[in-house]
């Protein structure tokens, strides 16, 4: 599972845009309806959701700024769960428990490798721990404040799916061969001899290191744009980026591998039918967004929010 699916189950998950910040320490960047919030706490949600998302947050000024009206936001929305009794902390923190042990560490690893990339973060686990608890209060009032959002409206799923027709479609894919040897040396003198003629299988067999490719020839088989592959990544990524009949010479942890891509074939349209589902449950999902961020609006202009100058 990649981590986009990850930060995908947190509906109003973490922050958005964000900031690298890496200072961190208690002095006071708002008041939120007397609750204060600190550059702890900020750098703390900006370090978890890039442990989360598995990417670096950008830190310019603009996202700086975006980070911190999020962070007040969602500090107004713990207040109003607080209030009305959505979710209780223990069950909160239950929940979060359980995220991070079936849906974060795997992706990292396991325990270690979660260990891991907090230290490389700068977290305790204590505090990502109270981070993905926060964000399951967060959950849990989004399900609560956009349970009764309007369905669907017949047609809408197919006049989306026309207006999107080229993000429905089949990856394209490349029928690809390699020959793998030692040294690059080896490798360009392989690959003039293809430029002048020579039988790419035929060497395959005779020189190619990858026994399992090198039985049928070299070939790799029919390579899907965009899907995850067993391949190594220079190879795979210089599959992607290259023309039918053209060679690419590319470093592997077995040497050096000789590229070719034989033939593609492009991308099929999918019937409606099959995507109506992923696409109906979008549009609902979509709403349901635009629904909670309405009423978290209304939250943040009936606050007493205060920002200090060092926020």
């Amino acid at each position: 599972m990649q981590r986009s699916k990850v930060a995908s189950s947190f509906v109003v998950m973490g922050l958005i845009g964000g900031c690298g910040y890496t200072a961190s320490g208690p002095q006071k960047i708002a008041t939120v309806n007397h609750s204060v919030l600190t550059q702890k706490d900020l750098t703390v949600a900006v370090r978890s959701t890039e442990i989360i998302d598995g990417v670096s947050l950008p830190t310019s000024s603009a996202s700086r700024q975006a980070q911190l009206h999020q962070l007040i936001q969602q500090s107004l929305v713990r207040q109003w769960a607080a209030n009305h009794h959505v979710i209780s902390v223990t069950a909160a923190e239950h929940q979060a428990t359980h995220f991070i042990q079936t849906k974060i560490a795997p992706i990292l690893g396991g325990a270690g490798g979660l260990s891991r990339s907090l230290v490389k973060h700068g977290l305790s686990l204590k505090d990502f721990h109270h981070f993905v608890t926060d964000q399951m209060v967060l959950q849990a009032v989004f399900n609560r404040i956009t349970q009764h959002t309007s369905p669907v409206k017949p047609g809408q799923g197919h006049a989306y799916y026309q207006a999107h027709r080229s993000v429905f479609v089949t990856p394209s894919e490349k029928l690809a061969r390699e020959i793998v040897v030692s040294t690059k040396q080896s490798a360009t003198a392989i690959e003039t001899q293809l430029s002048k003629g020579a039988n790419f299988a035929a060497l395959a067999r005779r020189y190619s290191k990858n026994t399992p490719s090198a039985t049928m020839g070299g070939s790799l088989g029919w390579i899907k744009a965009g899907v995850a592959t067993s391949l190594p990544s220079t190879v795979a990524k210089a599959i992607q980026g290259m023309a039918p009949g053209h060679y690419s010479i590319v470093p592997t942890h077995l040497g050096y591998a000789i590229i070719e891509v034989e033939t593609k074939k492009p991308g099929h349209p999918i019937p409606y039918s099959q995507v109506r589902p992923e696409i109906q449950a979008q549009l609902v999902q979509t709403a349901k967004m635009a629904a909670f961020q309405r009423w978290a609006n209304q939250l943040v202009k009936g606050a007493h929010v205060k920002l200090y100058q060092n926020g």
